[in-house]
């Protein structure tokens, strides 16, 4: 018996093509999302150069866009894996690689 509390676990392989491009276009838009977010992060700093100034509301944007997509991404897992993120898992603005190996296997897929 199934509740709301306690979904079923599905496989990936289990998954329909329309759900399965329900989370690559989610994937990509985090995908897409961090990489527009990658400009603010840190460099290399050549001596005698100025540092890059970042104006804050676009830094904030960029973040806030990361976390939607996030947040997207982890509620399409639940809903059709029945996945919970689990309370430890860094938000994807803390890190800096933040794609796992688990979600390489949405890298290969050409059928879309």
């Amino acid at each position: 018996m199934t509740s709301a509390v306690d979904p079923v676990r599905r496989r990936e392989a289990d998954l329909t093509e329309q759900e399965r491009d329900r989370l690559e276009r989610a994937h990509a838009l985090l995908r897409e999302a961090v990489a527009e977010y990658d400009r603010f992060l840190g460099g290399t700093l050549t001596p005698g150069e100025q540092a890059p100034v970042h104006d804050a509301r676009e830094v904030a944007e960029a973040q806030a866009a990361i976390e939607s997509a996030e947040a997207e991404l982890w509620r399409l897992r639940e809903e059709l894996l029945g996945w919970h993120r689990p309370a430890w898992a860094q938000r994807a603005t803390l890190v800096s690689d933040w794609f796992s190996e688990e979600d390489s296997v949405y890298d290969g897929r050409t059928d879309s």
